[in-house]
Protein backbone atom coordinates (compact mmCIF):
# COMPACT_ATOMS: atom_id res chain seq x y z
CA UNK A 1 0.00 0.00 0.00
CA UNK A 2 2.82 2.38 0.89
CA UNK A 3 4.53 1.63 -2.43
CA UNK A 4 1.32 2.43 -4.34
CA UNK A 5 0.95 5.72 -2.47
CA UNK A 6 4.55 6.68 -3.22
CA UNK A 7 4.11 5.76 -6.89
CA UNK A 8 0.97 7.87 -7.18
CA UNK A 9 2.72 10.80 -5.50
CA UNK A 10 5.69 10.56 -7.90
CA UNK A 11 3.34 10.34 -10.89
CA UNK A 12 1.45 13.43 -9.73
CA UNK A 13 4.67 15.35 -9.21
CA UNK A 14 5.92 14.35 -12.68
CA UNK A 15 2.64 15.37 -14.32
CA UNK A 16 2.75 18.73 -12.55
CA UNK A 17 6.36 19.50 -13.48
CA UNK A 18 6.65 22.65 -15.61
CA UNK A 19 7.31 21.89 -19.26
CA UNK A 20 10.31 23.52 -20.95
CA UNK A 21 9.52 25.56 -24.06
CA UNK A 22 11.84 26.23 -26.99
CA UNK A 23 10.84 28.76 -29.65
CA UNK A 24 12.25 28.57 -33.19
CA UNK A 25 12.05 31.38 -35.73
CA UNK A 26 13.97 32.69 -38.71
CA UNK A 27 13.99 32.38 -42.47
CA UNK A 28 14.50 29.48 -44.86
CA UNK A 29 17.26 27.64 -42.98
CA UNK A 30 15.15 27.73 -39.81
CA UNK A 31 12.10 26.70 -41.84
CA UNK A 32 14.14 23.95 -43.50
CA UNK A 33 13.93 23.52 -47.27
CA UNK A 34 13.89 20.16 -49.07
CA UNK A 35 14.38 21.46 -52.60
CA UNK A 36 17.36 20.02 -54.53
CA UNK A 37 17.39 16.88 -52.39
CA UNK A 38 16.54 13.29 -53.22
CA UNK A 39 13.83 11.11 -51.70
CA UNK A 40 16.06 10.52 -48.67
CA UNK A 41 15.73 14.15 -47.55
CA UNK A 42 13.45 13.29 -44.62
CA UNK A 43 15.07 13.07 -41.17
CA UNK A 44 14.28 9.38 -40.76
CA UNK A 45 12.63 7.62 -37.80
CA UNK A 46 13.47 8.21 -34.17
CA UNK A 47 11.50 6.68 -31.27
CA UNK A 48 11.21 9.93 -29.35
CA UNK A 49 9.56 11.91 -32.16
CA UNK A 50 6.07 10.67 -31.40
CA UNK A 51 6.25 11.87 -27.81
CA UNK A 52 7.76 15.27 -28.68
CA UNK A 53 5.12 17.95 -29.24
CA UNK A 54 5.41 20.87 -31.67
CA UNK A 55 3.14 23.84 -32.39
CA UNK A 56 3.99 25.25 -35.80
CA UNK A 57 2.86 28.00 -38.18
CA UNK A 58 5.06 28.81 -41.19
CA UNK A 59 4.74 31.89 -43.40
CA UNK A 60 4.78 32.02 -47.19
CA UNK A 61 7.36 34.58 -48.43
CA UNK A 62 5.16 35.87 -51.28
CA UNK A 63 3.32 38.25 -48.95
CA UNK A 64 4.05 41.37 -46.96
CA UNK A 65 0.81 41.57 -45.00
CA UNK A 66 -0.42 40.89 -41.54
CA UNK A 67 -1.89 38.48 -40.71
CA UNK A 68 0.42 36.74 -43.17
CA UNK A 69 -0.40 34.08 -45.75
CA UNK A 70 0.78 30.72 -44.46
CA UNK A 71 2.39 27.69 -45.98
CA UNK A 72 0.53 25.79 -43.29
CA UNK A 73 0.18 25.24 -39.56
CA UNK A 74 -0.51 22.59 -36.95
CA UNK A 75 -4.18 23.51 -36.68
CA UNK A 76 -3.78 25.70 -33.63
CA UNK A 77 -2.68 22.78 -31.47
CA UNK A 78 0.38 20.89 -30.32
CA UNK A 79 1.00 17.78 -32.41
CA UNK A 80 3.72 15.10 -32.48
CA UNK A 81 6.99 16.27 -34.04
CA UNK A 82 6.39 16.11 -37.78
CA UNK A 83 7.31 17.25 -41.26
CA UNK A 84 5.51 20.45 -42.18
CA UNK A 85 3.48 21.38 -45.23
CA UNK A 86 5.59 22.27 -48.26
CA UNK A 87 5.06 24.91 -50.91
CA UNK A 88 3.32 22.70 -53.45
CA UNK A 89 6.32 22.98 -55.75
CA UNK A 90 10.05 22.43 -55.34
CA UNK A 91 9.76 21.83 -51.59
CA UNK A 92 7.49 18.82 -50.98
CA UNK A 93 7.75 19.48 -47.25
CA UNK A 94 9.64 21.66 -44.78
CA UNK A 95 11.58 20.59 -41.71
CA UNK A 96 14.44 22.30 -39.98
CA UNK A 97 16.77 22.07 -36.98
CA UNK A 98 13.88 21.22 -34.67
CA UNK A 99 14.41 17.50 -35.38
CA UNK A 100 18.09 17.36 -34.43
CA UNK A 101 17.37 19.66 -31.50
CA UNK A 102 14.54 17.56 -30.10
CA UNK A 103 16.33 14.25 -30.61
CA UNK A 104 19.48 15.48 -28.87
CA UNK A 105 17.50 16.62 -25.83
CA UNK A 106 15.59 13.34 -25.80
CA UNK A 107 18.73 11.22 -25.99
CA UNK A 108 20.08 13.17 -23.01
CA UNK A 109 17.01 12.24 -20.98
CA UNK A 110 15.19 15.55 -21.43
CA UNK A 111 11.64 14.62 -22.39
CA UNK A 112 9.48 17.26 -20.71
CA UNK A 113 9.64 19.93 -23.40
CA UNK A 114 7.74 21.32 -26.39
CA UNK A 115 8.75 23.30 -29.47
CA UNK A 116 6.99 26.32 -30.95
CA UNK A 117 8.00 27.07 -34.55
CA UNK A 118 7.10 30.21 -36.52
CA UNK A 119 9.33 30.64 -39.57
CA UNK A 120 9.25 32.39 -42.94
CA UNK A 121 10.64 31.37 -46.30
CA UNK A 122 13.10 34.23 -46.71
CA UNK A 123 13.13 37.88 -45.71
CA UNK A 124 15.31 40.42 -43.93
CA UNK A 125 15.29 41.17 -40.22
CA UNK A 126 12.98 44.18 -40.68
CA UNK A 127 10.07 41.74 -40.81
CA UNK A 128 10.80 40.68 -37.20
CA UNK A 129 11.07 44.29 -35.96
CA UNK A 130 8.39 45.30 -33.44
CA UNK A 131 8.70 49.02 -34.22
CA UNK A 132 8.15 48.30 -37.91
CA UNK A 133 5.07 46.28 -37.02
CA UNK A 134 3.67 49.11 -34.93
CA UNK A 135 4.23 51.60 -37.77
CA UNK A 136 3.12 49.33 -40.62
CA UNK A 137 2.03 45.82 -39.67
CA UNK A 138 2.89 44.45 -43.12
CA UNK A 139 6.50 45.63 -42.89
CA UNK A 140 6.91 43.93 -39.52
CA UNK A 141 4.55 41.02 -40.01
CA UNK A 142 6.93 38.36 -38.63
CA UNK A 143 7.01 40.08 -35.25
CA UNK A 144 3.20 40.01 -35.23
CA UNK A 145 3.12 36.40 -36.39
CA UNK A 146 5.76 35.22 -33.91
CA UNK A 147 3.97 37.05 -31.09
CA UNK A 148 0.62 35.55 -32.07
CA UNK A 149 1.93 32.00 -32.59
CA UNK A 150 3.73 31.95 -29.26
CA UNK A 151 0.72 33.49 -27.52
CA UNK A 152 -1.71 30.93 -28.94
CA UNK A 153 0.61 28.03 -28.10
CA UNK A 154 1.14 29.18 -24.52
CA UNK A 155 -2.60 29.71 -24.10
CA UNK A 156 -3.16 26.12 -25.24
CA UNK A 157 -0.73 24.85 -22.58
CA UNK A 158 -2.30 27.04 -19.95
CA UNK A 159 -5.74 25.71 -20.85
CA UNK A 160 -4.41 22.20 -20.25
CA UNK A 161 -3.41 23.35 -16.78
CA UNK A 162 0.23 22.89 -17.74
CA UNK A 163 2.84 25.08 -16.05
CA UNK A 164 5.81 26.04 -18.23
CA UNK A 165 9.11 27.86 -18.46
CA UNK A 166 10.43 29.33 -21.71
CA UNK A 167 14.01 28.03 -21.82
CA UNK A 168 15.21 28.79 -25.31
CA UNK A 169 14.83 31.10 -28.29
CA UNK A 170 16.39 29.58 -31.44
CA UNK A 171 17.08 31.98 -34.30
CA UNK A 172 18.56 31.49 -37.78
CA UNK A 173 18.06 34.59 -39.92
CA UNK A 174 20.15 36.90 -42.07
CA UNK A 175 20.97 35.43 -45.48
CA UNK A 176 18.46 37.85 -47.03
CA UNK A 177 19.40 40.91 -45.00
CA UNK A 178 19.94 44.06 -47.03
CA UNK A 179 23.03 46.13 -46.27
CA UNK A 180 20.87 48.42 -44.10
CA UNK A 181 19.44 45.43 -42.20
CA UNK A 182 22.86 43.82 -41.79
CA UNK A 183 24.39 46.77 -39.93
CA UNK A 184 21.66 46.61 -37.28
CA UNK A 185 21.53 42.78 -37.05
CA UNK A 186 22.87 42.88 -33.48
CA UNK A 187 20.49 45.61 -32.33
CA UNK A 188 17.47 43.95 -33.90
CA UNK A 189 18.37 40.56 -32.44
CA UNK A 190 18.73 42.01 -28.94
CA UNK A 191 15.45 43.90 -29.32
CA UNK A 192 13.66 40.82 -30.67
CA UNK A 193 14.75 38.67 -27.71
CA UNK A 194 13.90 41.47 -25.27
CA UNK A 195 10.49 42.13 -26.85
CA UNK A 196 9.62 38.45 -26.87
CA UNK A 197 10.63 38.06 -23.23
CA UNK A 198 8.58 41.10 -22.23
CA UNK A 199 5.55 39.91 -24.19
CA UNK A 200 5.58 36.45 -22.59
CA UNK A 201 6.20 37.78 -19.09
CA UNK A 202 3.37 40.31 -19.43
CA UNK A 203 0.95 37.41 -19.88
CA UNK A 204 2.73 34.81 -17.74
CA UNK A 205 4.87 36.62 -15.16
CA UNK A 206 8.37 35.21 -14.87
CA UNK A 207 7.84 32.47 -17.46
CA UNK A 208 10.59 33.77 -19.76
CA UNK A 209 13.03 35.07 -17.15
CA UNK A 210 15.48 32.24 -17.90
CA UNK A 211 15.13 32.32 -21.68
CA UNK A 212 18.44 31.82 -23.49
CA UNK A 213 18.90 32.85 -27.14
CA UNK A 214 20.86 30.54 -29.42
CA UNK A 215 21.91 31.95 -32.79
CA UNK A 216 22.68 29.60 -35.63
CA UNK A 217 25.26 31.01 -38.02
CA UNK A 218 23.59 31.78 -41.34
CA UNK A 219 24.44 29.77 -44.45
CA UNK A 220 27.10 31.16 -46.80
CA UNK A 221 27.95 33.65 -44.07
CA UNK A 222 31.05 34.87 -45.89
CA UNK A 223 29.66 34.98 -49.44
CA UNK A 224 28.86 38.70 -49.64
CA UNK A 225 29.27 41.87 -47.63
CA UNK A 226 25.78 41.87 -46.10
CA UNK A 227 26.16 38.29 -44.85
CA UNK A 228 29.60 39.01 -43.45
CA UNK A 229 28.25 42.05 -41.62
CA UNK A 230 25.23 40.14 -40.35
CA UNK A 231 27.46 37.40 -38.95
CA UNK A 232 29.91 39.85 -37.39
CA UNK A 233 27.04 41.69 -35.70
CA UNK A 234 25.46 38.49 -34.43
CA UNK A 235 28.76 37.33 -32.97
CA UNK A 236 29.11 40.74 -31.34
CA UNK A 237 25.64 40.44 -29.79
CA UNK A 238 26.58 37.09 -28.27
CA UNK A 239 29.85 38.47 -26.94
CA UNK A 240 28.16 41.15 -24.83
CA UNK A 241 25.17 39.21 -23.50
CA UNK A 242 25.52 36.07 -21.38
CA UNK A 243 22.03 34.94 -22.41
CA UNK A 244 23.00 34.76 -26.11
CA UNK A 245 25.11 32.00 -27.65
CA UNK A 246 26.40 31.88 -31.23
CA UNK A 247 26.65 28.46 -32.88
CA UNK A 248 28.96 28.20 -35.88
CA UNK A 249 27.76 26.30 -38.97
CA UNK A 250 30.26 27.29 -41.63
CA UNK A 251 31.96 23.90 -41.57
CA UNK A 252 28.73 22.23 -42.73
CA UNK A 253 28.03 21.53 -46.42
CA UNK A 254 25.43 23.42 -48.41
CA UNK A 255 23.18 22.11 -51.15
CA UNK A 256 23.97 22.86 -54.78
CA UNK A 257 22.28 26.27 -54.49
CA UNK A 258 25.10 27.29 -52.11
CA UNK A 259 22.54 28.82 -49.76
CA UNK A 260 20.57 26.10 -47.96
CA UNK A 261 21.49 23.28 -45.62
CA UNK A 262 20.52 19.70 -46.46
CA UNK A 263 19.38 16.82 -44.27
CA UNK A 264 22.59 15.99 -42.40
CA UNK A 265 23.49 19.63 -41.83
CA UNK A 266 20.02 20.46 -40.49
CA UNK A 267 20.20 17.60 -38.03
CA UNK A 268 23.69 18.68 -36.93
CA UNK A 269 22.66 22.32 -36.47
CA UNK A 270 19.79 21.23 -34.24
CA UNK A 271 22.17 19.02 -32.27
CA UNK A 272 24.62 21.88 -31.74
CA UNK A 273 21.85 24.21 -30.61
CA UNK A 274 20.52 21.61 -28.18
CA UNK A 275 23.94 21.10 -26.62
CA UNK A 276 23.87 24.74 -25.53
CA UNK A 277 21.13 23.73 -23.09
CA UNK A 278 22.80 20.52 -21.97
CA UNK A 279 26.44 21.29 -21.30
CA UNK A 280 26.67 24.97 -22.14
CA UNK A 281 28.63 26.51 -24.98
CA UNK A 282 31.75 28.63 -24.88
CA UNK A 283 31.56 32.13 -26.27
CA UNK A 284 32.58 32.47 -29.92
CA UNK A 285 36.26 32.96 -30.52
CA UNK A 286 37.80 35.51 -32.87
CA UNK A 287 38.24 32.95 -35.61
CA UNK A 288 34.45 33.05 -36.16
CA UNK A 289 34.58 36.72 -37.12
CA UNK A 290 34.33 37.44 -40.86
CA UNK A 291 37.65 38.17 -42.46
Amino acid sequence: MLQVTISLFVAMQTAAAPVDIYILTGQSNALGTTELEDADCIPGPYPGDASTRIFWSNVNPTNNHYPPILYGDSGGAFVPLQLQQGDGGANPMFWGPEFGFARTLHMAGRTNFVIIKACRGGGGNAYWDKSNFETNSGRGHMWGHLRDTVGTALAALSKEGQAFNVRGFLYIQGESNSSAEAVVADIRLLQLASNLTARINAQYPGAADGMRTVLGEIAASQSNASRQTTTKKQVAAASVDDKIVFVSTRDLPLKSDKLHFGKDAKLEIGKRMAKCFLVGQSKPSSDLLPR
